[in-house]
């Protein structure tokens, strides 16, 4: 789809001027709003720890044993600062007469506190064995802090290779060499830069993924690496400030995730990196996001130009109603403007839905909910719904109306399962319906780089989700997951001369009329391609020294469907060796 400006006058990079022009005064206007003067009320810092890591799911595990939440982090909203992080980790030490951390705990407190060590004043994130001006911490490769600067320097990288069943003469392999950096300057302004080169040949299903999308999972642009690989460039990079005590800013170009799932139904981190600004504000037990975001519309693939744009506008509500329970609320907006964003998003505390219709209903909106309730200090419930469009009469009529778009989730972990000691399971359903996400036009459906916003499979699917991990040693993971998902996928073109493609509402990125939906009426889950899909997998991870991580793993991927051409299976194994990078699984 090309982009084309409204006006035939102008060009398009004039537009793309005023769009950075007004992102600009937007952004110095957040800057200033709340101090009388420049920087003078901005009082602390932080960066994030990245998504992916092992740090969300060892923070889980420690909240649920603790029976209090953690400290000025609502578990909803990702990613974390470093800071709060370690703030929990102290909180810890006050209780611990009172909970039975494990002996593994204790080295996991201790992993945060050299991983975050910018935070810590004790010689214990000190290396035994420095090398000169290098790895003088624990973490880091190069680390400098003084009253007024701080940085932490380090590589990022990783080599892997594996087999599959389908790989005839092409091995599998992942390459990526790379740099990450944080620091503050002057106690009051955060920032953080990574840059990774990548090169890969993923199994056939991502191969094909990506050749669909115009985009590699997760990231974006790529090209073409020896045939059958990818060649492509991460990046990301933000600043971070906290001003008027309670509201913290966050800009740049990275990911986020809302919910308290493996999986999210209203915001994941499964598609590329955007650009985004983030306020955070924190009073009593409440917790208020604003999220607005710079994404990448619909494309084909093709040479060098412009790609199309849109945006988004998010709010989230957390409530840490008790010690035990946290309930937050939702709303996202995603829409296409000829030239700047839409000023009436821009508004912190507004129902957006009244917004949209007030513009005319030209957007796609929806509202969402989700809650946690740990208790035994063992166990945590967890539920996360998404609406689109809903129609309360035919919903309660049960007649399958194509236009009740709605998604849900409910999930629960269990830590120090059945006695075991650092053993931890967590079972998780999904089920979204048919024609969730879409719009009536092509352009403001949940997507961004041809990806999806939420969960990876779109729509019009149910999942289970079993995942069991055990920490026999303090360096030492195993982790074993299963997934069993029904979906209906969307095309049957070519199986019959008199079949076209008839959309079923599991491709988020077709449009969704009365004209062009399968039926007003009789939608369910799992209808058009009938597909059943299983992927298992098994995976030993052992960490070398801090961060730097060796894996193996095997995975069984197979799927059965009523249209036998989609039939496929795979089992592939894989090992790597990473340092200071997230696992990279692909598992949709």
């Amino acid at each position: 789809m090309e982009f084309q400006s409204q006006n035939k006058n102008l060009p398009v990079s004039i537009f793309t001027f005023a769009t950075m022009k007004f992102c600009a005064r937007f952004f110095l206007c957040w800057l200033f709003i709340f101090s009388n003067s420049a920087f003078e009320k901005i009082i602390a810092q932080s960066a994030l720890v990245p998504l992916g890591t092992e740090t969300y799911r060892l923070l889980d595990r420690l909240e649920i044993k603790s029976g209090i939440h953690l400290t000025d982090i609502h578990t909803s909203v990702k990613p974390y600062r470093r800071d709060n992080i370690i703030k929990s980790i102290h909180q810890f030490d006050t209780i611990y007469p009172t909970v039975r951390f494990t002996y593994i705990d204790g080295k996991n407190m201790e992993y945060f506190d050299n991983d975050n060590s910018e935070w810590i004043d004790s010689d214990t994130i000190n290396s035994d064995n420095p090398i000169y001006y290098f790895y003088r911490t624990k973490a880091d490769l190069y680390s400098a802090k003084s009253e007024d600067f701080m940085i932490r320097i380090n590589p990022v990288l990783q080599f892997g290779i594996g087999a599959d069943t389908f790989q005839s003469d092409l091995g599998r392999f992942v390459n990526t060499r790379g740099v990450e950096a944080r620091g503050w300057i002057a106690q009051k302004v955060g920032y953080y830069i990574y840059i990774g080169e990548n090169q890969a040949r993923y199994t056939n299903y991502v191969q094909n993924y990506t050749n669909k999308v115009g985009g590699v999972p997760g990231n974006g642009y790529y090209k073409n690496f020896k045939g059958t690989g990818v060649d492509y460039l991460t990046t990301r990079g933000y600043v971070d400030f906290t001003t008027a005590k309670f509201i913290n800013v966050n800009f740049g170009r990275d990911k986020n995730f809302f919910g308290n799932g493996y999986r999210s139904l209203q915001l994941s981190d499964f598609s590329e990196d955007y650009l985004f600004l983030r306020l955070k504000t924190k009073v009593w037990r409440l917790e208020y996001t604003n999220l607005f975001a710079d994404l990448t519309s619909d494309f084909i693939r093709g040479g060098d130009r412009l790609l199309p744009k849109k945006y988004a506008a998010f709010h989230h509500l957390s409530l840490n109603a008790t010690s035990f329970l946290n309930i937050g609320l939702f709303e996202g907006v995603v829409f296409r403007r000829a030239d700047v964003f839409e000023f009436q998003y821009l508004v912190p505390l507004i129902f957006y839905r009244g917004v949209e219709q007030g513009l005319g209903s030209p957007d796609n909106a929806f509202i969402g909910a989700d809650v946690k309730i740990n208790f035994l200090r063992a166990f945590s419930v967890y539920s996360q719904v998404m609406i689109d469009d809903m129609n309360i009469t035919a919903l309660r009529a049960g007649t399958g109306y194509w236009a009740n778009k709605l998604g849900s989730q409910l999930g629960i972990k269990y830590v120090d399962a059945f006695t075991v000691e650092n053993l931890d399971l967590q079972l998780e359903g999904n089920w979204v319906r048919p024609y969730t996400y879409t719009h009536y036009d092509s352009v403001s459906n949940y997507t961004h780089y041809n990806q999806p916003l939420a969960h990876p499979l779109g729509a019009n699917f149910s999942e289970w989700i079993v995942i069991a991990r055990y920490q026999p040693a303090k360096n030492f993971w195993m982790t074993a997951k299963w997934f069993d998902i029904w979906m209906g996928q969307d095309s049957l073109k070519g199986i019959s001369p008199n079949i076209t493609s008839t959309n079923f509402g599991g491709n988020i990125q077709q449009m969704a009329t009365e004209p062009t939906v399968k039926a007003i009426y009789g939608n369910k889950i799992g209808q058009g391609v009938s597909t059943h899909l299983t992927i298992g997998s098994l995976t030993l991870t052992y960490m070398l020294k801090h961060n730097l991580f060796i894996d193996a793993g095997l995975t069984y991927r197979a799927a059965y469907s009523n249209v036998h051409r989609y039939d496929e299976g795979v089992i592939y194994w894989y090992a790597s060796v990473r340092l200071n990078i997230p696992a990279k699984l692909f598992e949709f």
